[in-house]
């Protein structure tokens, strides 16, 4: 064999070898990172180099069973004090309080004033002991227990100023206690970077908060305007869960209810609870669940009733803050879990507004995701993922006003459908099939309309007329063109007359005009002569027959000859009767004495 087919035949070898020296170094190296930090010395603090100092990386923990162990028992077991396995600053749900142990030692130049900051204002209590070799210099509370005015500083986020000795070790003494998820990110500030960030934090919320405003403000006056539920579901969704992100974020407790302790402890469950009923009500608006989704639907609006006398129960004092920190958990998810299928199948169909609500509700499960991991103890806790279910509540928000918009357009669209629908039902009601002017029924309409705007002044002209030689033209040329005659005739009619003039058909060849404005009998006249004049010509019907047809008018004027429709017809009616039978092609009113004619 030659030396290059040795070296082929050696080199799996040699491969295996090399993959097995690599998984050793990654399974040594998975070993190294599961193991717990090694203690560390103090925290340098420096403010020179550094104005902000994260102080998670010095501290070692020390579980307390049952909350029993004072300070100076923990004095007496720091030995027992070990680094955290968990993710940064994330200790996750734990029962019972936790002591942290964090050493620091400002440098000599250093003037040893700093500000120790917990930004994670859910905590419920924390209270702060400053020792200095085995002797406590200071004592402080704090946590979310304690009104604005009782903090060591008043700021949305846990805080209090220290004095620190330059050049020496110091020891901070943690004990933390609370119902809600135990993160903890520590940091040592120097004043001016601790308001600063403060600053930044509070005008990033004031701007999402009046954002949020702005919604629920355009979606109340929306419901006023149009008394759509739709608006109003979306208005509370908005309010209820801004409103736990003002309570989460620490800013409710500093500008809306810093008097009262009790909102700072316990609005956060009862705001998202609130929030979610009302989206639960949302999507199934959104959806129109009702229409083809009725169990689903129902699903929703019972996650609504939870939703919304779970808060009522706790507030009451009939549920702990965990049941219904747990309720929420719980049906938090519900929702977009019970509704998704429904959504993609709406989507896929093409419902625009169905693929705008999976485009808010992805970003919204990516935020719930991580704040989910985040409360669990799963995930580091910092900027990012304290913020992350408020930036995908914020586009899921975002995109269901992009919902609304389409679902106010189709039910307007439908509103515009129905209005079109009514009208040609109502015109097809009181409109000649043949000839589309006024039947019967819209004559009456029309005589009422204007009888009540009639005066000695405007008044107005009635005119019954019958057509002279319809039935000859009917009889011999039939149907078709006595119709094709009837839609010719009201066309002329028509074109004698104002904008204003109504021509309507009673039936067979017998049609009415209103005529506005006429109060002088010798307009009438005239007006019912130019009618007659208008029929000298002859008509062209199917196949290009040519026919000659008159009239016979008969007239009666308001308020001079009847104040009442059904007499102003009869009148006129008697009159072109007797037009008919004194020789057709006549003009003649019908006088005040009801039922009769004079010239």
């Amino acid at each position: 064999m030659s030396s290059a087919g040795s070296l082929a035949g050696r080199r799996p070898h040699g491969t295996r070898r090399a993959l097995g020296v690599l998984w050793a170094m990654c399974a040594a190296l998975m070993l190294l990172a599961a193991l717990p930090a090694a203690a560390q010395g103090p925290l340098s603090l420096d403010g020179e180099r550094a104005q902000a100092v994260d102080a998670w990386a010095a501290v070692t923990l020390l579980p307390d069973p049952g909350g029993r162990l004072s300070l100076d028992d923990v004095l007496q077991r720091r030995d027992d004090f070990t680094p955290p396995t968990g993710p940064h600053a994330n200790l996750g749900v734990r029962q019972d309080p936790v002591w942290l142990r964090v050493p620091v030692k400002p440098v000599a130049d250093d003037n040893g004033q700093w500000v120790l900051a917990i930004d994670y204002p859910s905590l419920d209590r924390i209270d702060v002991h400053v020792v200095a070799g085995s002797v406590p210099l200071r004592s402080v509370a704090l946590g979310d227990h304690l009104r604005l005015a009782e903090r060591p500083m008043a700021t949305r986020s846990h805080a209090v100023a220290l004095s620190l000795a330059p050049g020496e070790e110091s020891v901070l003494y943690l004990r933390v206690h609370t119902r809600s998820s135990m993160s903890v990110p520590i940091q040592l500030s120097k004043a001016g970077a601790f308001h600063a960030e403060e600053s930044a934090v509070q005008m990033v919320q004031g701007l999402l908060a009046g954002v949020a405003l702005c919604l629920m403000l355009y979606a109340l006056g929306q419901w006023l305007g149009s008394r759509d539920p739709m608006f109003l579901y979306y208005a509370i969704a908005v309010a209820g869960i801004a409103l736990f992100f003002f309570s989460y974020y620490g800013v409710g407790a500093q500008y809306l209810w810093a008097r009262s302790a009790w909102m700072t402890d316990n609005a956060a469950p009862v705001f998202v609870l609130l929030g979610l009923g009302g989206t639960s009500l949302l999507v199934d608006r959104l959806l129109d669940v009702r229409t083809d989704g009725r169990r689903l639907s129902l699903a929703l609006r019972a996650i609504a009733v939870l939703a919304f006398v779970t808060p009522a129960l706790f507030v009451g004092g009939l549920l702990s803050y965990r049941a219904a920190s747990l309720v929420a958990t719980v049906l938090g998810p519900l929702p977009v879990v019970l509704a998704a299928g429904f959504a993609w199948r709406r989507a896929r169909a093409g419902d625009e507004a169905a693929r705008y609500v999976l485009l808010g509700w992805s970003t919204y499960a990516v935020g719930v995701a991580v704040q989910a991991a985040l409360l669990r103890g799963a995930v580091d806790s910092n900027v990012w993922t304290q913020h992350s279910f408020q930036a995908g509540w914020l586009c899921e928000i975002v995109a269901f006003l992009r919902v609304l918009g389409v679902r106010a357009g189709a039910y307007r669209r439908q509103a515009a459908r129905a209005q079109h629908e009514r009208e040609l039902m109502s015109r097809m009601a009181h409109t000649d099939a043949l000839t589309g002017l006024p039947n019967r029924r819209g004559l009456d309409l029309a005589l009422q309309d204007m009888l009540a705007q009639a005066s000695p002044t405007q008044g107005l002209a009635v005119y019954v007329i019958d057509l002279d030689g319809f039935k000859d033209v009917n009889d011999r040329l039939g149907h078709d063109a006595g119709d094709a005659l009837l839609k010719q005739a009201a066309a002329r009619l028509r074109g004698s007359l104002r904008s204003h003039d109504v021509v309507a058909r009673l039936g067979g060849d017998e049609f009415v005009i209103l005529a506005r404005s006429i109060s002088d009998e010798a307009v009438a006249w005239r007006l019912g002569e130019k009618l007659l004049s208008a029929f000298e010509s002859p008509f062209e019907i199917l196949d290009g027959h040519a026919c000659k047809v008159g009239l016979t008018v008969g007239f009666a004027l308001a308020p001079q000859d009847g104040s009442q429709g059904a007499d102003l017809l009869r009148r006129a009616d008697a009159a072109m009767y007797t037009g008919k039978r004194a020789g057709k092609g006549t003009v003649r009113r019908g006088g005040a004495s009801a039922g009769l004619a004079s010239v």
